[in-house]
C-alpha cells in the first residue's frame, strides 16, 4: 500500500513540473523586455521609479511624464458618457451633444443624422456629404479628444490584477518608440458619432489601441472586449443599416516596425485588427514587422488580423467562435496585398468560416506549418500566394508548441489577470 502511495505521490509531482505552463504562477516585472520583433532595438527602460493611478487625471498626468505607470482599478475615460446599451445616452453624453450642436440630446441628434442621410452618402473627404457633416464631424474630433490617452516614448503601462484598465476610451501609440502594455482590459472604445460610409452603413473611427508610425511596442497579456450589442437605424427615414459604434481593437498603421501581440484575448469584436490601412501606403512590407503569438480571438468576426505590405510572423494563435457571438465569423486572418505570413501551429476552431481569405487581385503570401484547420470552409486559396517555405528568416528566438495543444494552453493563458506582478 505505501509503495502504491508512493507511486502515486511521485506521478503527481511529475505531472506538476511537466505541464507548468497551467500550473505553475506566471510572475512577471516591469523590467521585463519584450519577445518577438518588438525586441529587435528595444532599448532598456528605466524602471526604477513608478506611479500608481486610479482615476483618469492621475492617468493622464503619468502618461505625460512616461516611465513606469500601474493601473489600479477600471477608470471610465468618458466621464460618464459610456451608455449602457449600444446607441443610448447618459444624462453626461446628453449635456455634450447639447453644448456642441443644436440638439437637445443624443437621441434627437442620432435620429436627425440618419434622416439626412443616404445610401450614397459619404461622409468624408471625399463626399457626397450629408447636411449634417460638420455637426457629425465636429462632435466626433471632440468626443475623440475627450476620450484619448496619448503615449510617450520609454512607458511600460501595467494593470494590477484582472480588472484594471480603462473603459470608454481610445490609447495612440503615435511616432513614439520603447512602449509595453502589459495585463490590461481594454474595454469598450465606443465612439458615439460614427459617420455614414457609402453602402455600408455608419462606422466609428476610434481604435482601442492605435499604433501608427511607432516602434519597438510590446502588447501582452491584454484583454480587448466590446460589451455593447450592434444596433440598426433608419437611414433616411426609411433604410435599415447597422449603427456601428466600435473600430479596430487594436491596429497598426503608417510607418510601424517592430511590434509584438503576444497571450492578448480579443472578444465579441467586428473589425478587430488592422496592420496597414491601405494598398497605396508608401511603405515595403520588410519595413513594417510583426510578431502575433498565443493571442485568443473568441467572438470575433474578421481582420484576425487583415494584413497588407507587411512582415508577419504568426504562431500559436487560437480562432473561436460560437453561438453566443454577436458578430457572425466570416474569415479568421486576411492575407492582402504584399503581405508576407510565415504561419506555424495556429488553431482554427469550427466556428471560423473560413480561416484564410484576402483579395483575388492584390495577393498577399502565406507560409504555412504545423496548423490545424478545422474551420468550417478551409482557406480562400484563390485569394492568396501558398509559399513552399518561409518567406523570411525570424531574428529572434521563441518557443512553440504542437497546434493541438494550443486551444488549452491559450485559453488558459491569454488575457489580463493570468500574470502576477513582482
Amino acid at each position: 500500500m505505501k509503495k502504491c502511495i508512493r507511486i502515486f505521490l511521485l506521478f503527481l509531482i511529475f505531472t506538476f513540473f511537466a505541464l507548468p505552463s497551467f500550473f505553475a504562477e506566471n510572475i512577471f516585472s516591469a523590467a521585463d523586455l519584450p519577445d518577438g520583433f518588438a525586441s529587435v532595438g528595444f532599448k532598456g527602460l528605466k524602471t526604477d521609479s513608478s506611479v500608481t493611478v486610479n482615476n483618469k487625471k492621475d492617468l493622464l498626468s503619468a502618461l505625460k511624464k512616461g516611465g513606469v505607470i500601474y493601473v489600479d482599478g477600471m477608470i471610465d475615460l468618458s466621464e460618464g458618457m459610456l451608455p449602457g446599451v449600444g446607441g443610448g445616452s447618459t444624462p453626461a453624453l446628453d449635456e455634450f451633444v447639447s453644448k456642441k450642436s443644436r440638439f437637445k440630446s443624443y437621441q434627437e441628434y442620432r435620429d436627425a443624422y440618419a434622416a439626412a442621410c443616404t445610401l450614397e452618402t459619404e461622409d468624408s473627404s471625399k463626399g457626397p456629404k450629408s447636411s449634417l457633416y460638420d455637426t457629425m464631424h465636429d462632435m466626433n474630433i471632440a468626443y475623440r479628444d475627450l476620450i484619448r490617452l496619448t503615449v510617450k516614448s520609454n512607458t511600460v503601462l501595467v494593470g494590477l490584477g484582472e480588472n484594471s484598465g480603462f473603459s470608454g476610451g481610445c490609447l495612440s501609440i503615435s511616432g513614439v518608440s520603447n512602449v509595453i502594455l502589459r495585463n490590461l482590459k481594454i474595454q469598450d472604445a465606443y465612439d458615439p458619432f460614427p459617420h455614414h460610409e457609402k453602402n455600408d452603413g455608419y462606422n466609428a473611427q476610434h481604435d482601442a489601441v492605435s499604433i501608427e508610425g511607432a516602434k519597438n511596442v510590446w502588447v501582452d497579456h491584454c484583454t480587448f472586449e466590446d460589451t455593447k450589442d450592434l444596433i440598426h437605424v433608419m437611414t433616411a427615414g426609411k433604410i435599415d443599416e447597422k449603427w456601428q459604434t466600435y473600430d479596430g481593437l487594436c491596429d497598426i498603421t503608417k510607418s510601424s516596425d517592430n511590434v509584438t501581440v503576444s497571450y492578448c484575448k480579443f472578444i465579441n469584436h467586428s473589425k478587430t485588427m488592422l496592420i496597414g490601412s491601405s494598398d497605396s501606403e508608401q511603405i515595403s512590407a520588410k519595413n513594417r514587422k510583426v510578431t502575433l503569438h498565443h493571442n485568443y480571438f473568441y467572438n470575433c468576426a474578421s481582420r484576425l488580423p487583415m494584413v497588407r505590405l507587411s512582415t508577419i510572423h504568426s504562431f500559436n494563435n487560437y480562432y473561436e467562435a460560437d453561438s453566443s457571438a454577436r458578430y457572425g465569423n466570416s474569415y479568421g486572418l486576411g492575407v492582402r496585398y504584399n503581405s508576407l505570413i510565415n504561419a506555424e501551429n495556429n488553431y482554427y476552431d469550427s466556428g471560423i468560416k473560413n480561416s484564410y481569405a484576402g483579395n483575388s487581385k492584390k495577393h498577399g503570401k502565406v507560409y504555412s506549418s504545423g496548423e490545424i484547420d478545422n474551420s468550417k470552409s478551409g482557406k480562400k486559396s484563390g485569394e492568396f500566394e501558398a509559399a513552399d517555405g518561409p518567406l523570411f528568416e525570424i531574428p529572434y528566438k521563441y518557443e512553440k508548441i504542437p497546434a493541438e495543444q494550443v486551444p488549452d494552453f491559450v485559453k488558459a493563458n491569454a488575457g489580463a489577470g493570468k500574470i502576477s506582478i513582482k
